[in-house]
């Protein structure tokens, strides 16, 4: 599960390949790693149906895009959707790769730890806004969506989304470039 290649890495996550699990966490499900997991690898694929509105379980993929389950679910399918049990983290050790329909890891994960993501980096608008209880030193606090940080919280959230693509268009975020303080380009570009 080593490895950064998109396409090998695509190939080779197979179910059985999984090195996750779906569990209770004090009364909520998680995912967690069932091995150590290496930074950039995919930990699985984004599997689902595409609608056009948010919900409490979906996951903004772009504008009026959304990974939502399918109709029809087959008997113990978690794992096949388990993209519905992460949880939130202001510093979390996954991302969602939406153009590669991907959840990689963006650092070293070890067995046994929940596997989160930040939902900020994918949500426009929350459906089901929360209070944060991350624990984080850089915890954002109530999470409303990426519409309602600061300019300040929109550096913080770009910053922990690895190199590959941010999940969704972010057209108002911008990542630093160069060595000036105030040379950005655009995220997508």
């Amino acid at each position: 599960m080593s490895t950064s290649s998109a396409v090998v890495s695509l190939v080779e996550v197979e179910e059985e390949d999984l090195a996750i699990e779906v569990r209770d966490n004090n009364g909520f499900k998680g995912v967690f790693a069932t091995q150590d997991i290496a930074e950039d690898s995919i930990i699985f694929l984004l599997r689902g149906t595409i609608s056009t509105e948010p919900t409490m379980y979906t996951i903004q993929l772009g504008r009026n895009r959304h990974l939502n389950f399918p109709v029809v679910r087959k008997k113990d399918d978690d794992l096949d959707y388990c993209w519905q049990f992460l949880n939130h983290c202001c510093e979390p050790n996954g991302y969602m790769d939406v153009v590669g329909l991907t959840f990689r890891a963006s650092r070293n994960i070890r067995r046994g730890e929940e596997i989160t993501f930040n939902y900020l980096t994918t949500e426009s608008a929350m459906a089901v806004p929360f209070e944060c209880l991350c624990g984080s030193n850089n915890c954002f606090g109530y999470i409303q969506g990426r519409d309602f940080v600061t300019p300040h919280q929109l550096v913080a959230i770009v910053e922990t989304v690895p190199t590959a693509p941010l999940t969704t268009p972010l057209p108002l975020i911008q990542r630093a470039t160069g060595n000036l303080r105030n040379s950005f380009s655009s995220s997508m570009g």
